[in-house]
């Protein structure tokens, strides 16, 4: 028999701002929630990522698991589950048991994917409960070395006087410094072509090599070309400083206040997962990312420690969907 605790948990689905929702489907109505988190975890968690391993999303993860291990006081296990655009770990996620033991690493394509797909497996916003952000990585715009400009204003001069324009690189269509690089023609009035490349290395080799005369790229993969002066940074697309790159200056000294496209990397847990394990964990990540030698381990990548709330990550959510959705639609992306 349909208990109400069934139903209110089936109700609360149909409606996309009750995400904080904590309904708990058991068997039992008479289980015993507060025994249940205060005893948490009592198995090891699997932390899934979305992506192959090496990757920034990689990274960060397993740094975390190694913290939340000794912290929690059991094994937190990365479980890589790549493709489909972070699709395939996702879903897998959206359909687990919301009792903290499956975690998702949340990053960009999460809330780029509703408006580059026509449909998806899960609902981004529902059928996940926010946890913390847990780390940025910048961008930064970047330009060959060859092209004679050594400032915004003269790149997007030199763009308006050439007849065919620039040319720009991604790593591939969709990607963050596709999306960011639309962004920033939008609010510049820059004219560049777009070539879609396989992957960061391939983009950052072309822009070396002169093929392309600008591109956003982020701060791990660049930041050693920068010194290197292999390629000129522009600027850097965070609100703060690169401690990597501290002459480069941010948008926001350029004249650009609101231009931000930093990759970002957060933890999700299926909806639905108690408020009381959701605050646990989101209390061991806070002082995880505190610690200085994972900030250290971080810094050496190019990767900013950065925790939140679960409101402050529900909303950071919100805002990035609304923002690359409406930049997909402004460029013509055409969903897939």
């Amino acid at each position: 028999m349909e208990t109400k605790v069934h139903r209110t948990v089936r109700s609360s689905r149909l409606f996309k701002g009750l995400r904080y929702k904590l309904a708990f489907t058991c068997g039992a109505v008479a289980f015993c929630l507060p025994s249940f988190a205060q005893n948490y975890p009592v198995a090891p968690i699997q932390l899934v990522v979305p992506f192959a391993p090496g990757g920034g999303t990689d990274t960060v993860g397993r740094r975390l698991a190694v913290k939340l291990t000794q912290s929690l006081g059991q094994s937190v296990v990365v479980v890589n589950r790549p493709g489909a655009a972070t699709q395939i770990g996702s879903a897998l996620i959206a359909k687990s048991p919301p009792d903290g033991y499956k975690l998702l690493m949340s990053a960009l394509p999460h809330v780029t994917n509703p408006a580059l797909f026509k449909s998806l497996p899960y609902d981004t916003v529902t059928d996940f409960t926010p946890i913390s952000l847990l780390a940025r990585i910048p961008s930064v715009l970047l330009v060959s070395s060859r092209l004679p400009v050594k400032s915004i204003d003269e790149l997007v001069r030199l763009s308006k006087s050439t007849p065919n324009g620039l040319n720009y690189g991604s790593p591939g269509q969709g990607t963050a410094p596709h999306l960011a690089m639309e962004l920033f023609k939008e609010q510049t009035g820059l004219r560049a072509t777009h070539i879609a490349y396989k992957g960061a290395g391939p983009q950052i080799t072309a822009l070396i090599a002169g093929q392309i005369d600008v591109a956003f790229a982020s701060l791990s993969s660049s930041q050693g070309h920068v010194l290197n002066s292999q390629v000129r940074a522009l600027g850097i697309a965070s609100s703060n400083r690169a401690k990597g790159l501290p002459n480069v200056s941010t948008m926001a000294e350029l004249g650009f206040p609101d231009f931000e496209a930093s990759a970002w990397f957060g933890m999700l847990a299926p909806a639905h997962t108690p408020r009381s394990v959701v605050e646990k964990l989101n209390k061991e990540i806070v002082i995880a990312l505190k610690a200085q030698d994972l900030r250290d381990a971080f810094e050496a990548e190019g990767i900013e420690a950065v925790s939140s709330s679960p409101e402050e990550l529900a909303s950071y959510i919100d805002k990035e969907i609304a923002k690359w959705s409406k930049v997909v639609k402004q460029a013509g992306l055409q969903p897939e």
